[in-house]
């Protein structure tokens, strides 16, 4: 493959990616907002944002947001001469919140063709980019490197399985990567799959998630939701982020075992299966609320749909074990650092392709369980409800293991002084 044929394959695929917000939009009118900026149309103009010195950082999602969020607090104030932009690829990273500071401007990453990634780089002419995880797009990529534009890989991550998707196509994407001026990786994992695909220098800078810090008025949030729901001894399980397919399995688990004083609490990855989930609830006949539209409450629900968006924290607050999404089924597990940063006693599934690093090097520590089977979540429950000493132990242990992984703003931004 070459530039040529792949800005071909891109044009065929735009139409498709726009239909496909416009039936997104059907569910959830928000995925319309902002649209043109994914063809690269921009409101302000273009004369008075060139003036501006603009540091861009890419975050796609909302965990790549999130993980920025400490780093913008402190460039914003050791930095107050330049503009921040943050460019995403999905609704929740765009709708996250981040910061008041009109130093701070947000978009949609336009679509990799070349056209519009040029339209995009001309309107905010960043001095310099930092793309965070690993997300590789080739004219993107390409453009910064014809315009000199300095631009890093940071936080990146390759798993195995990602690596063998992009074997096929070596060539080209190696020629992308080695026109990133520097890729830094979160273990040595990621860079030995790094070191397969590319020649482009790699070091290890730690992940950058771990310099997350709590929103400050959690702990009311947490206290204010507990008193709605009523919850007040009972043991809580968030399965949190779970995703298609991994709710018909947890219901059908909790469906057949006995347990009492026990709320269990379900947050779909993704909103536009909120609906979905409902009537898997409802086809077990289990008694549940959604968390949009309950009414007071004189007891605690046994299940509850979490249906509301960025509460996640809150919940994660609540649990006394939070089972992992995306670990049950083959999508790799979600990030188990946003729960740990509440200390929260944590069980993973068999699929860990996305955090294998990390969830390995956690569960020989001791700071998660580890299940392959459903069915064994059975015991892991159990050992905490009867054993308060194991959370207690677990706790002291994850707040070690957060202050001795932290950091990795501190690195960021001393690249970033290089150039600002």
């Amino acid at each position: 493959m070459n530039l040529f044929l792949y800005n071909l394959i891109i044009w065929l695929l735009i139409p498709f990616a726009l239909l496909r917000l416009l039936y997104r939009s059907l569910m959830q009118p928000e995925y319309l907002s902002f649209w043109k900026e994914r063809l690269g149309i921009y409101s302000r103009p273009q004369d008075e944002v060139a003036k501006l010195r603009t540091l861009w950082f890419h975050c796609v999602s909302l965990g790549e947001t999130n993980a920025i969020m400490p780093l913008i607090k402190v460039l914003t104030k050791e930095h107050p001469d330049i503009n921040i932009l943050l460019s995403h690829g999905t609704l929740t990273g765009r709708k996250a919140f981040i910061s008041n500071s009109k130093k701070v401007k947000r978009c949609y990453l336009p679509f990799d063709s070349k056209g519009l990634v040029i339209k995009f780089l001309h309107h905010y002419r960043p001095i310099m980019g930092i793309i965070l995880e690993t997300e590789i797009w080739p004219n993107l990529i390409h453009q910064c490197h014809l315009k000199k534009i300095p631009l890093f890989l940071v936080n990146a991550r390759l798993s195995e399985r990602s690596l063998m998707r992009y074997m096929p196509y070596k060539n080209f994407i190696s020629k992308s990567i080695n026109k990133i001026n520097h890729i830094y990786v979160q273990s040595e994992n990621d860079r030995e799959n790094f070191k397969e695909l590319t020649n482009q220098t790699t070091s290890i800078m730690g992940n950058l998630k771990f310099d997350a810090q709590l929103p400050k008025d959690i702990p009311e949030k947490v206290k204010k939701l507990k008193s709605q729901l009523k919850i007040d001894k009972q043991f809580v399980i968030l399965v949190s982020s779970s995703r298609d397919g991994e709710e018909d399995i947890i219901l059908n688990f909790f469906k057949n075992i006995s347990l009492r004083d026990v709320v269990v609490i379900i947050v779909p990855r993704h909103p536009e299966r909120f609906n979905k989930v409902s009537r898997i609830f409802e086809s077990y006949q289990l008694p549940y609320i959604r968390r949009s539209d309950f009414k007071k409450l004189t007891a605690a629900p046994q299940y509850i749909l979490g249906d509301s968006m960025g509460e996640l924290y809150e919940y994660y607050g609540l649990a006394s074990l939070v089972i992992m999404g995306g670990s049950i089924k083959n999508t790799g597990s979600q990030n188990i650092i946003e729960p740990m940063l509440l200390n929260r006693p944590i069980a993973v599934g068999p699929s860990i392709f996305n955090f294998k690093n990390i969830i390995e090097v956690s569960q020989k520590k001791g700071l998660v369980f580890r299940f392959s089977k459903v069915e064994e979540l059975e015991d892991i429950i159990f050992q905490l409800i009867k054993d308060k000493e194991l959370k207690k132990g677990i706790r002291q242990k994850t707040n070690i293991f957060l202050k001795e992984n932290s950091g990795a703003s501190k690195k960021i931004l001393r690249l970033i002084n290089q150039y600002f």
